[in-house]
């Protein structure tokens, strides 16, 4: 679907650029609004600026998708008020680039489910001129531990995010939005059989969206490892996640990443002080518009890691 978008908009660019040079009388000018046009719509979100979503054919997925399973028993959990931002969709209304990006001293949370009661339903409802998605979640979670009577008490009417990942791949699905969150019910059993919560979580409100296919990475409490001070290299061997940056005792620019996966999306956290890490449209670092980004406090970057063969770039995602 890329690739076609991509395709379109340089033909869009050629038509408009040969109407402009005979416009102009100008073929440099029309040479220049081309190329132009096309290197741009690499970047994410500006083919939507001149299209939507456009119908293609759904075939067959392959690697047998249609088995139920592959969902990871960690759950993760989030208020949807305390996102600032991040969660708005592609064109095409799935794709949610992110990285959410969370109020001071918020984050996500995790909650074990036993991985043959989790199931997602997506429904609709409504008339035909008025319909609407109903996104309801449910999973189990076993013993009656005062965490989780807690857990059930303190979420009860919380505006409820959730994300699922999966086993096989890097896949994450995220449940409910800012103006449709997934509200919580449970029953609880607890007897001779089975000593169990059962959750079920539905969305309210706006209920204009489907399940969303969320790139960015997953913002827990703790940083998964923090880059070492004076260092211009960020080691990635902890995985995915938020890397947390300090304040140097020299001016430091950043310049590459170490230990990569392709596909993989990171995220540096600002650190503030006297010599906050830079990082510049340079080396192994890709920016949008070639900005410079400046680790200062509270600000943070996301990138994608790819492999070209010959070495690794890291693609800027999204900046706060």
């Amino acid at each position: 679907m890329k690739i076609i978008r991509i395709l379109l908009v340089l033909l869009f660019a050629t038509i408009m650029g040969q109407i402009i040079g005979h416009a102009t009388e100008l073929p440099a000018l029309a040479y220049v609004f081309t190329a132009s046009l096309f290197t741009l719509s690499f970047y994410p979100g500006l083919s939507a600026v001149f299209f939507s979503y456009i119908p293609a054919d759904v075939i067959k997925p392959g690697g047998n998708k249609g088995k139920g399973g592959d969902k990871k028993s960690a759950i993760t959990f989030f208020d949807w008020n305390d996102v600032i931002s991040g969660f708005e969709r592609d064109a095409s209304g799935i794709v949610i680039t992110g990285p959410l990006v969370f109020k001071a001293n918020t984050s996500m949370y995790t909650l074990y489910a036993t991985p043959s009661t989790i199931s997602a339903i997506m429904s609709t409802e409504g008339d035909p001129d008025a319909m609407g998605i109903i996104q309801t979640l449910e999973l189990s979670h076993p013993g009656s531990e005062l965490a989780i009577r807690e857990f059930r008490y303190n979420w009860l009417d919380i505006d409820i995010g959730i994300i699922i990942e999966h086993c096989s791949s890097a896949k994450k699905d995220l449940y409910g939005s800012p103006c449709a969150p997934l509200k919580m019910s449970y029953v609880a059993t607890d007897n001779n059989e089975t000593n169990t919560t059962l959750f079920t979580l539905t969305n309210e409100g706006n209920k204009n969206v489907d399940v969303g296919d969320y790139l960015g990475t997953m913002i827990y409490a703790a940083p998964v490892d923090t880059v070492p001070v004076d260092d211009t290299s960020v080691d990635l061997s902890a995985g995915p996640g938020q890397y947390a940056l300090q304040d140097n005792t020299v001016a430091t620019v950043l310049t590459t990443c170490g230990n990569a996966v392709h596909g993989m999306i990171f995220t540096l956290l600002g650190s503030g002080g006297t010599n906050p890490a830079q990082i510049t449209d340079a080396n192994d670092f890709q920016l949008v518009d070639g900005v410079t980004w400046s680790g200062l406090t509270d600000a943070q970057i996301t990138f994608l890691a790819f492999d070209i063969g010959t070495g690794w770039i890291f693609i800027e995602q999204s900046r706060s």
